[in-house]
């Protein structure tokens, strides 16, 4: 929408805004990268970015693509099932693009509350007598990819400037 456009449609909403004060919000919301700014004289039309509309699944995907592809099930298994305190269902791997499978370090879940975690998932359809997952041993390389996941996920989401440390330490003091 234009600049003009959007002042009409928040004045119908009762946010009546002078073009000028919008116009610096747009152009702020722009340069972090959360709106695209096209020209189409004679008005600067504003959209929203693609990715901003992001859930869960594509930003653990996203993430999870710095890993070997040996070791993505397990820590995707691991990041999910940490994240929800419930085990993974196939249908969700496969959002992430993995294939889900048993292996050395996953099985699948014989978990008694199944049918009631299907119930309560209600973002995304869960089919019914769908398998599920989880982590049957844990390993210190598969708990370390997964908090790096995890951690990335945190750093991506909050704002975290002035609270961590801006260089990593490279002397033992």
């Amino acid at each position: 929408m234009s600049i003009s456009r959007i002042a009409r449609e928040l004045k119908k909403n009762g946010y009546d805004q002078h073009r000028l004060i919008l116009t610096g919000y747009l152009r702020a919301l722009h340069d972090i990268g959360h709106l695209e700014e096209m020209d189409i004289p004679p008005s600067k039309v504003y959209a929203l970015k693609p990715r901003l509309k992001r859930n869960i699944y594509t930003i653990v995907k996203e993430h999870l693509e710095d890993i070997d592809t040996s070791e993505r099930l397990e820590v995707a298994v691991f990041v999910l099932s940490s994240l929800f305190h419930r085990p993974c269902f196939k249908y969700e791997l496969e959002l992430l693009g993995i294939e889900a499978r048993k292996t050395g370090n996953v099985k699948e879940s014989k978990d008694e509350r199944l049918k009631e975690y299907r119930a309560e998932i209600t973002r995304i359809k869960i089919p019914n007598n769908e398998p599920a997952f989880e982590i049957s041993e844990s390993n210190s390389n598969m708990l370390l990819r997964g908090n790096e996941v995890m951690t990335g996920i945190i750093n991506e989401l909050i704002d975290l400037d002035g609270l961590k440390a801006k260089f990593q330490q490279t002397k033992l003091a």
